[in-house]
């Protein structure tokens, strides 16, 4: 493992004040990685965000954007919350991110933005001197952003836009914390994701992953946990509740909906 542990350091700050009167935190004593894809599940409001936001600031890890997690007004309590938290490492690795959905919209703008104004850049400075060196660290920019993503990652699909950033920014022996990466994905794309997971781990690579998809549950060898009354257990994939659910309901969906619709 490159992230061995996380050990929740005492004293802890008194009760009433968020994150720390989340169940899940004040019960987190402290955890242990036992393989290297590490998944978190548990309903909508019991605390798997919050658990990885701080998780992700006491690693240091950068967002998408390459920013890091300090200073982002966002994310204050997840660095409360980090302050409180003890990491030990086998390898601190400076591959990796801290991704949250929300955050990946925000990111595809920049990159287009970024790169609409290198282009527009190199084009005025070819305008006043076709031979100028001034051009040179646009165009590296332009290129760089190219090479990383294509045309754009806004050109594609959400879905489709999602897996071209993963395929460009996994790194071997990375460390990635993925905060409910399904949610655009399609079930096949779902299983596209996990076969680019399973090609870094093969490289070394780590990944924490909050999640509410029975697919990507079923990631081979995956270590599996459960939050259940506010303390996280571990569990295996036919105990957890979003499994257990989607089976029930995809077995007899009629059972279902006619206590909806009468």
């Amino acid at each position: 493992m490159i992230l061995k542990s996380i050990k929740m350091k005492a004293p802890f700050p008194a009760e009433g004040r968020f994150p720390f009167d989340l169940p899940v935190i004040r019960k987190f004593g402290g955890f242990t990685f036992r393989a290297p894809v590490t998944i978190f599940a548990g309903d909508n409001g019991t605390g798997k965000t919050t658990l990885l936001e701080g998780i992700a600031a006491a690693a240091d890890s950068i967002l998408i954007s390459r920013e890091p997690l300090e200073g982002n007004a966002s994310l204050s309590h997840a660095h409360e919350l980090a302050e409180h938290l003890a990491l030990s490492w086998s390898v601190k690795t400076r591959n990796g991110f801290f991704f949250r959905a929300l955050d990946f919209v925000t990111y595809t703008i920049e990159v287009a933005r970024m790169r609409e104004d290198a282009r527009g850049t190199m084009e005025e400075i070819r305008s006043r001197n076709p031979h100028s060196l001034e051009i040179q660290p646009y165009a590296r920019t332009y290129a760089d952003l190219r090479n990383l993503y294509g045309e754009g990652l806004e050109q594609r699909s959400h879905g489709e836009s999602f897996l071209d950033l993963f395929q460009a920014r996994f790194r071997p022996g990375g460390f990635y914390i993925l905060d409910e990466p399904e949610a655009p994905l399609s079930p096949s794309k779902q299983l596209v994701l996990m076969s680019m997971l399973n090609d870094m781990v093969a490289q070394g690579a780590q990944f924490l992953i909050s999640t509410h998809s029975p697919i990507l549950m079923a990631y081979p060898d995956a270590d599996l946990y459960e939050i259940r009354d506010g303390r996280l257990e571990a569990a295996s994939f036919e105990e957890i509740e979003h499994v257990r659910m989607t089976k029930d309901f995809l077995d007899a969906p009629d059972r279902f909906l006619r206590h909806l619709f009468g």
